[in-house]
Parts: structure tokens; C-alpha cells; sequence
């Protein structure tokens, strides 16, 4: 059985993701033990004023699920406020970006799968 999170993984700090500003901390749970499509599995934490800059996906696809707090999550153009509870696919050939434009911490999860 693979158990992975904070008590064997590190969480790692981090600033400008996708040339987006301001600090993150993310913590990846998961890449090479899968035996399918998924490249990885993350948490990823985005300070307040944070960003993630947009930023395309080829081959793979992207799903965040808001675990808590909220922001604005942009795919191909369009822009929408997320909350806690919501989940967000970027499809191979869309480009993403976020921001945490609140005052309390962004908690997502993120897993990735791409085409073999």
C-alpha cells in the first residue's frame, strides 16, 4: 500500500509559478509510481495576492479541485470565481492560469494524466 502526504513528504516553497507572482508552497505526492496515464498528483497551497500565469497544456490534461479558500481560475480566456468543493479540467491544447485574489490561503489539488 502507498500512503503519501505530509507525515513522508516535504512540502517544498516556491515563488512565480508559470510566471505568475508571489509564493506558493506545493507538495507532490505522486509521479512515477503510477502505471497508467497520471504523471503526478499535487497539493498546492497559493498565498494570498498569488498567481499561477497562464500557461498552455499539450499532451496532458489538468484538473484542480479546490480543497479551500477561493479564486479566479482562467481557461482559454474565460475567467470564474472558484470556490471550495469546485473542480476545474484544463484539456490537452487549453492554456490556464490562477489567481488567489482573496485574503486566506488557496488549497488545490491537482492531478495530471497525459496520452502515451
Amino acid at each position: 500500500m502507498l500512503i503519501r502526504g505530509p507525515k513522508n513528504v516535504l512540502m517544498e516553497e516556491a515563488e512565480s509559478s508559470h510566471g505568475g507572482v508571489g509564493a506558493y508552497r506545493v507538495r507532490t505526492l505522486m509521479t512515477k509510481e503510477f502505471s497508467s496515464a497520471l504523471k503526478y498528483i499535487r497539493e498546492l497551497r497559493l498565498e494570498p495576492g498569488s498567481s499561477i500565469g497562464r500557461h498552455p497544456h499539450i499532451g496532458d490534461e489538468e484538473i484542480y479541485y479546490v480543497i479551500s479558500g477561493s479564486g479566479t481560475m482562467l481557461v482559454d480566456g474565460e475567467t470564474a470565481d472558484i470556490h471550495q468543493g469546485d473542480a476545474v479540467l484544463t484539456k490537452s491544447g487549453s492554456s490556464h492560469g490562477l489567481s488567489n485574489n482573496s485574503t486566506e490561503e488557496l488549497v488545490i489539488f491537482v492531478v495530471c494524466a497525459g496520452y502515451c
